[in-house]
């Protein structure tokens, strides 16, 4: 029993976290139409940011490494992938793993790529049905099913989440309805970015900051945004959690290596079968089916 409550608490943590990534990678795939192979490195990016800014009270570092998630979306919008939208998906592949190039030898070359670390700024137990579980891993789980209900409530339920959903149907009918596509793209890609650059932040004190850390979270993510409807927001959030529940029943009877590569194996077999995604909305699938 005690063996899994402490599987299950393990899966809400890593869920949570890959949860928060595929959403920014959903967003990114979903209003850009590219394939940000630098998303990982910018979780990265934000792990050394809190490591850099670990001398400060935790909840200002976060803070300020979510500004400069922002800033850096921003920056790297315009004065990177707007020049390559037109240039066809090679293009827009290529330019956003040259990006994680930079960014991997950015930080290797001012960090080193020696092990860093952090403390949690929480550093208590809590006790879950006979398991001793850390508190700080609890209250980041609970923080981030807030922030992605607060995301999925901004894009469905407002007015702004409502041109933000109609320029990822047809980019070109919202430009003619008044929604400047410049902006949505500079704008989406700004917050998937601080959103990634979190994620790295609230994971810090719990793992080994090195410059790869972002590549174990990059492909899940991928996945669970590929396994779900094109243009759905709330799709890469469950389909995070699925990704992540079929690891954690493959690694309860194999090794982690051989896991892995089932794993993988079957989210390329179900793309490859069933390639429009899942609605992961009941009552879509329910017309789907009937």
């Amino acid at each position: 029993m005690v063996g899994s409550v402490q599987l299950l608490l393990d899966f809400i943590w890593v869920s949570a976290g890959l949860a928060l990534v595929a959403f920014s990678l959903g967003l990114i795939l979903g209003e850009l139409k590219i394939v940000n192979i630098a998303q990982g490195d910018l979780m990265m990016v934000g792990a050394y940011a809190m490591y850099a800014l670990r001398e400060l009270p935790f909840a200002l570092a976060l803070l300020i490494t979510f500004i400069f998630g922002l800033l850096l979306g921003f920056a790297l919008e315009r004065g990177v992938l707007r020049w390559v939208y037109d240039k066809g998906f090679m293009a827009t592949l290529l330019a956003t793993w040259g990006v994680g190039v930079v960014l991997e030898q950015s930080v290797a070359t001012i960090f080193t790529v020696s092990q860093k670390g952090i403390d949690p700024p929480l550093t208590g137990q809590i006790t879950i049905a006979g398991v001793i579980y850390p508190e700080y891993r609890v209250v980041v789980v609970a923080g981030i099913v807030v922030l992605l209900a607060m995301l999925l409530f901004f894009v469905y339920r407002t007015s702004f989440g409502l041109r933000l959903r109609a320029s990822i149907d047809n980019v070109e009918m919202a430009a003619v309805l008044g929604i400047s596509p410049q902006r949505m793209f500079a704008l989406v890609f700004s917050v998937a970015t601080a959103l990634a650059v979190l994620a790295g932040a609230l994971i810090a004190p719990t793992i080994a900051i090195n410059p790869t850390l972002g590549l174990s979270f990059l492909a899940p993510a991928f996945f669970a945004v590929l396994i779900s409807k094109p243009g759905s927001l709330a799709g890469p959030v469950a389909g995070a959690v699925a990704v992540e529940f079929t690891f954690i029943v493959l690694q309860a009877y194999l090794n982690i290596t051989v896991a892995e590569s089932i794993l993988f194996g079957l989210l390329a077999l179900f793309i490859v079968l069933k390639p429009q995604g899942i609605s992961w909305s009941w009552a879509t699938a329910r017309e789907e089916t009937s």
